[in-house]
């Protein structure tokens, strides 16, 4: 019963570690120290407890990493809440050594083109689309046409 007991404290701590932590990692922990203990709970051996919490590792580790590179990955809705202004279009006001002035919200803006589009040619009065911002600038880039997207 010791080592019941001994594992299902083990697996508490791994469970409010993972708590503070959200790596998904200590999950899978937390769930193999549970199957061990409750092996040693039913009257199975120590030996039989840790093998059940070895292989409730081993298989658990790489589902919780898989579970959280899915989550990690960035959705259309997850860019969009993260960088509201993103493909919103703006009016070129002026062009300077400085950067680009654009009206957007019904005021104006410092702005530059993204890196990729440095040496695109823009004028007062073009429209270009949001990108992202860096501190207040906007980043900006030419606004995808539909031939150029692939579409009719």
């Amino acid at each position: 019963m010791g080592t019941a007991i001994l594992l299902a404290v083990l697996a508490a701590g791994a469970l409010a570690i993972e708590l503070s932590s959200m790596t998904f990692y200590l999950i899978a922990v937390a769930a193999a120290f549970a199957a061990g203990s409750v092996v040693a709970w039913a009257g199975g051996s120590t030996g039989w407890a840790l093998v059940t919490v070895a292989l409730g590792a081993a298989g658990g580790l790489p589902i919780a990493h898989m579970v959280r590179a899915r989550l990690s990955r960035a959705t259309p809705e997850s860019r969009q809440l993260a960088e509201p202004d993103a493909g919103r279009i703006v009016r070129v006001e002026s062009v300077s050594p400085e950067g680009l002035r654009v009206a957007y919200r019904d005021t104006s803006w410092q702005a530059r083109l993204i890196d990729e589009y440095q040496d695109t040619a823009v004028s007062p009065g073009d429209l270009l689309a949001i990108v992202g911002r860096e501190g207040n600038d906007l980043l900006l880039a030419p606004i995808p046409t539909r031939a150029a997207a692939g579409k009719p």
